[in-house]
């Protein structure tokens, strides 16, 4: 992800050329204040003060988590067994998202999948239309507390490679997620109205595999009415950051929610 200060200048830098006025970013609240929740940055925007959060979301919850789990527990083994199994072919090992759980010993673990790939890999077929479902085996192996689907693909001799399978409800889990940082992020900045700020939340999300605008639009929809509006900031963006350039979505802008929320220059100029 990128720094929270480099993202928020982003968006302002958007917002400002889009309504065409300028902006300046005055304090960081959250340096100072420690104690109480505090946003990450109060601006001027035009004649405004403008109170912004920045917080950045996974497409699934505990997504970084298990990233992190998943290479350090599987990501040795692709070297490991390189060139190890029958070929022709290549092969992956595919397991579910967030299935490792916490407190296990990585090295034993490890060693467990390892011999597992090594007895079933000589009874698999190179996948193809007159081979399936020869081509993969899918079990639990023993000592392993989550099930785990190893497969054999035609070329790529010799090569081994991981990946987890996406979640078949992946548009529950990033809802989840989306409600998560509005009554946490969404919540704390909205709070700065009573100030007389207006209030912007920043998502970011910098996965190109699982995320895409359009769905996390739809989970900011549902997740919004599981929130008193009174909670709600008056603009919310999305920013992905996985492409360059960014690509730049507002979710919420006053009233209007997406994909009917359009930005307006109406509270910025006198």
């Amino acid at each position: 992800m990128k720094t929270a200060l480099s993202v928020i200048k982003e968006v302002l830098e958007f917002l400002s050329k889009t309504i065409k006025v300028g902006y300046e970013i005055i304090g960081h609240p959250d340096e100072i204040e420690r104690n109480l929740p505090a946003c990450d940055a109060v601006t001027r925007v035009g004649f405004r003060n403008v109170a912004v959060e920045h917080t950045s979301i996974d497409s699934i919850p505990f997504q970084r988590r298990d990233d992190n789990r998943f290479m350090k527990l599987l990501g040795p083994l692709e070297r490991e067994l390189a060139g190890k199994l029958p070929t022709p072919g290549h092969y992956q090992l595919v397991i579910p998202m967030n299935a490792i759980p916490t407190g296990i010993n990585w090295a034993d673990f490890r060693l467990r999948i390892r011999e597992w790939c090594l007895k079933v890999a000589p009874n698999l077929e190179v996948g193809g239309p007159h081979t399936a479902p020869r081509h993969f085996v899918r079990e639990v192996p023993q000592g392993v507390p989550f099930e785990a689907t190893l497969y054999r693909w035609h070329g790529r001799d010799g090569q081994f490679k991981i990946a987890r399978l996406c979640p078949t409800d992946l548009a529950n889990q990033g809802e989840k997620v989306i409600y998560q940082a509005l009554i946490s992020r969404g919540t704390k900045v909205a709070s700065y109205r009573k100030s007389g700020f207006r209030t912007i939340l920043i998502l970011e999300s910098n996965d190109i595999a699982l995320a895409n605008a359009t769905g996390i639009g739809q989970a900011f929809v549902n997740a919004t009415k599981k929130v008193q509006s009174v909670q709600l900031p008056d603009e919310v963006y999305l920013v992905q950051t996985g492409v360059k350039p960014y690509y730049f979505h507002c979710l919420k802008f006053g009233d209007a929610i997406f994909p009917s929320a359009a930005i307006s220059e109406e509270p910025y100029v006198s």
